[in-house]
């Protein structure tokens, strides 16, 4: 643990500073047992959570939970575990930042924010807001009744979202009501993005985990500027090292060095006794 928060924190600290967000979302899956973590535990996670993404007060964090966090993928999403997380990261479902509207739904729980009336008011050309939609769960990829209010109530133009661990982007015809692209961010290539959004198309981003103990070998932050004037989304994934390609060449150094320590050791221990034993007199 000691290691994977000490790359989490060098890493999301880097991609901080070089890039220098206005907004900073984590999609869910904040702590490791969130879901079955006692009080005190609970606090613990909390804390450890701060020390590792620890990050401005100038930039707007957006927290959201997810099936680690409060259940609901293989258990039912305990109405205290919720609330509980709801408490520790107390914000509205629907924030503003300059031209974007925010909007945190969940899948687990079924719920989805109000939206302001001004978010609507005209067609999305003629608008100077996008809207965001925000969730731990894909939706595109997994369409059903719960998806369609999504997209009917908050009429979004981007959707980001997680849990699934890998790096993709969909997008949905709204004319034919069918998923128009699908592929997936090769892993380790950070080539420059860009959407339209004004063509009548919802896309979906799948951000991967920026966590090597989710025992996947690429991992990531994703980063996108949303530009409602030019109606534009430009994105790409900020690839991270592979660890666990680092701590097998740690552990083939750290055990190389102990079995010559053991070696020395041994052959330091024959040589005194064969000095030993050639003074003893005849």
């Amino acid at each position: 643990m000691w290691d994977s928060d000490r790359y989490l924190k060098k890493t999301f600290s880097r991609a901080v500073s070089r890039t220098q967000p206005d907004v900073i979302v984590f999609l869910g899956d904040l702590m490791d047992e969130g879901h079955i973590a006692n009080a005190e535990d609970f606090e613990k996670y909390k804390r450890r959570l701060a020390h590792i993404f620890d990050t401005p007060d100038h930039i707007m964090k957006i927290y959201l939970p997810g099936d680690n966090d409060i259940g609901g993928e293989e258990d039912m999403v305990s109405s205290h575990i919720h609330e509980r997380f709801n408490y520790a990261y107390t914000q509205s479902d629907t924030l503003v930042y300059s031209t974007a509207t925010f909007f945190k739904v969940n899948r687990l729980t079924k719920t989805i924010p109000a939206a302001p009336k001004e978010a609507f008011l005209n067609d999305y050309a003629e608008r100077n807001t996008t809207n965001v939609v925000l969730s731990h769960m894909p939706l595109l990829f997994m369409p059903g009744t719960f998806v369609q209010n999504v997209l009917k109530e908050l009429s979004p133009q981007i959707i980001f979202t997680a849990h699934e661990h890998k790096a993709m982007h969909m997008s949905l015809d709204t004319a034919t009501d069918q998923l128009s692209e699908i592929w997936i961010l090769p892993p380790h290539k950070t080539p420059l993005y860009q959407l339209r959004l004004d063509m009548g198309d919802i896309h979906e981003i799948q951000i991967p985990t920026c966590s090597y103990r989710m025992g996947t070998p690429n991992m990531g932050y994703g980063l996108a500027y949303i530009d409602t004037q030019e109606k534009t989304l430009d994105f790409t994934i900020l690839w991270l090292p592979e660890r666990f390609y680092q701590i097998w060449i740690y552990l083939y150094v750290l055990g190389a060095a102990f079995l010559f320590s053991i070696f020395f050791l041994i052959c330091s221990t024959c040589m005194s006794n064969h000095i030993a034993y050639s003074r003893v007199p005849i």
